[in-house]
């Protein structure tokens, strides 16, 4: 990972419960206090399905580059105020078996994962720690927040959303309306096959029709691009983008999507309560991928069940929002607040 100038950067793997995953660790350049620096664990956007699409192997010369360093401008202006970060490629990405996208319990556990493995990544590290995510990551941010706390010494101190994914079944309901591919849906069709591999994770039956009639004769020969590309290039001709997302279904695949509809709403981060700690939602009025009507929606639940919530709506689109001069620019500052490190 290139492009921060505050820490030092390095892959580590670490335990997840019995499974080894992934991840990378910044640290400042700073001494650390003697409670050790303050932590954020920090989720990534969508990059992909495979051990190819994890961010701690990333380069510039990786075709999934831009996405796997969406978070640096956040990470550096951490670092800069003194807190290390910690960031999980995920299960299934960086460790062996089926990256479970989108499912909120074992994203937010990997994060909690990597936070109970603290010590063993660096002595430095302290208890006060901050769940933060960007899109997938998101969600696994909010999950990791209403989850118990990864062991008896570690503090949770907020949760910091960016861009968080919400509603998808309506999206991909109008999704499926394309019946031919055009510019820009090669990207929805590689998402939604990730939908179903990750919905299939913890459904047998999607599992089965998956693997007899519920997938198009094109979507099944293509299937297994999953286990070994990034997004990128599943969205690119000659895989998932040569599949229109009206196209993917085959004779079952009206039961198909209806299992995946009823996955969406299991794992929506709308129905999350019980948040230990302030959250913070920055949202993009332009977004493509979580749009504006959804995500306002979701902070007016959060609100009314009682979570102490702030909300910053940015003139950008989904991905734009990292960009140093947008969120970054605020939360940062917001993050340092709720860890108590003063500039």
């Amino acid at each position: 990972m290139t492009g921060l100038v505050h820490g030092t950067t390095r892959a580590v793997a670490f335990d997840a419960d019995g499974t080894v995953e992934t991840g990378l660790v910044h640290v400042p350049h700073a001494p650390a206090p003697s409670t050790g620096f303050p932590v954020v664990v920090f989720g990534h956007m969508t990059t992909g399905a495979s051990r190819r699409s994890a961010p701690s192997t990333g380069s510039p010369e990786h075709p999934e580059w831009r996405r796997m360093s969406q978070g640096d401008a956040l990470c550096d202006a951490l670092l800069s105020r003194g807190i290390a970060v910690l960031r999980p490629d995920y299960p299934g990405i960086g460790s062996a078996g089926e990256h479970p996208y989108l499912i909120g319990r074992p994203l937010g556990a990997s994060l909690c994962a990597m936070v109970r493995a603290r010590s063993t990544i660096d002595d430095r590290l302290g208890d006060d720690w901050l769940a933060a995510g960007h899109s997938e990551g998101a969600v696994a941010a909010l999950f990791a927040s209403v989850a118990p706390e990864p062991d008896s010494r570690s503090r949770l101190r907020g949760t910091a959303a960016f861009t968080p994914v919400t509603r998808m079944d309506l999206s991909i309901r109008l999704a499926r309306a394309l019946p031919a591919a055009v510019p820009g849906s090669g990207v929805v069709s590689a998402l939604i096959a990730l939908m179903l591999r990750g919905a299939s994770t913890e459904d047998e039956r999607l599992r089965e029709l998956i693997a007899t009639d519920g997938l198009s004769d094109r979507a099944r020969a293509r299937w297994g691009d999953l286990d070994r590309l990034c997004l990128t290039e599943l969205s690119a001709p000659g895989s998932w983008g040569d599949i229109a997302p009206a196209r993917i279904g085959g004779r079952s695949g009206d039961e198909l999507f209806r299992l995946l509809y009823r996955s969406f709403r299991a794992n929506d981060v709308a129905a999350l309560r019980g948040f230990r700690s302030p959250v913070r939602i920055d949202a993009a009025r332009f977004d493509e991928v979580a749009p504006a009507i959804s995500t306002a929606a979701l902070m007016q639940t959060y609100r009314r069940s009682g979570a102490e919530l702030t909300g910053r709506w940015w003139p950008s689109h989904h991905s734009g929002t990292m960009r140093a001069r947008y969120a970054p620019s605020e939360a940062a500052d917001w993050i340092a607040a709720q860890l108590d490190v003063t500039p």
